[in-house]
């Protein structure tokens, strides 16, 4: 009897559409905007705030939205899921709104022009900055999400979120590519 091992991109791709609730009818077909959602809600599982960034125990992730795209929509179902033990509050930052609070930013759309000013103003916060662009990390951002070839990949520029003072998980950092 000959034992084959499943494809690792199969096992994660399923694992990623379990954790985020996708139902086997969409299992063969989870369109892009679903993975990348997913992926967001898994950083929000992986990654690791300092304690005083939080007011209390049980204060809510913060996962803030700022421009438009097809991704926004997937992470609005996000809405009172649970990472690490707190709720997750999703909400659209619109032109100078508050930003304080913020966890997670995902700067929609390939030029977000707001996207600079924000990078700018959130100086060292500790708010994991994510987008839809392979060059986000040349930019400051944290995570980049792209698409090569046919699947979802994502970087993480450690420098930034080491200064605000953000911890990867060592699984996460697997899974990523890590510019040298």
């Amino acid at each position: 009897m000959e034992y084959r091992r499943p494809p690792v991109i199969k096992s994660y791709l399923l694992g990623i559409c379990l954790a985020f609730g996708v139902s086997a009818s969409t299992l063969a077909g989870p369109d892009e905007s679903e993975i990348k959602a997913a992926f967001i809600y898994n950083f929000a599982k992986f990654v690791e705030w300092p304690a005083e960034s939080f007011e209390r125990a049980d204060s809510p992730i913060d996962l803030c939205l700022s421009g438009h795209d097809s991704v926004e929509a997937e992470l609005r179902q996000l809405e009172g899921r649970e990472a690490q033990g707190r709720k997750l509050h999703v909400r659209t930052l619109a032109g100078g709104e508050d930003r304080s609070g913020c966890k997670i930013l995902y700067l929609a759309g390939p030029d977000n022009p707001q996207q600079s000013a924000l990078l700018q103003a959130l100086g060292n916060d500790a708010v994991l900055t994510v987008a839809d662009r392979r060059d986000f990390g040349r930019q400051g951002g944290i995570i980049s999400l792209f698409v090569e070839g046919s699947r979802v990949q994502f970087a993480v520029n450690l420098a930034p979120a080491q200064s605000r003072g953000l911890k990867f998980s060592a699984r996460l950092l697997q899974l990523a590519r890590v510019p040298r």
